[in-house]
């Protein structure tokens, strides 16, 4: 996902990380720093992830529109599917313009 976010950060695309673990809120920020994740980490619980993006357990992956929809759930295990998620990003990007 890193790399997905460098690519297309100078044209609008953000990412953002919700953690729904309450116990784990003082350990993410530095975690995600220490990773050299550059995404903002959001705190959020079980219920709303799970109403509002039908997340069902973690780690979980919404590419999500302007509007909050979910306009795709992207898998992303290696380089093939790392590709796919680009190629969804270019097509959400594109139609937004």
């Amino acid at each position: 996902m890193q790399r997905v976010f460098e690519m297309y950060q100078d044209r609008g695309f953000t990412v953002l990380a919700i953690n729904v673990e309450p116990e784990q809120r003082r350990l993410v920020a530095p975690v995600m720093t220490a990773l050299g994740v550059g995404f903002v980490p959001l705190q959020g619980d079980w219920k709303w992830a799970e109403q509002n993006y039908g997340v069902k357990g973690t780690p979980d992956t919404a590419l999500v529109d302007q509007q909050g929809r979910i306009m795709f759930k992207p898998h992303v295990h290696d380089t093939e599917t790392r590709g796919v998620l680009a190629h969804e990003v270019e097509a959400l990007l594109n139609r937004q313009r």
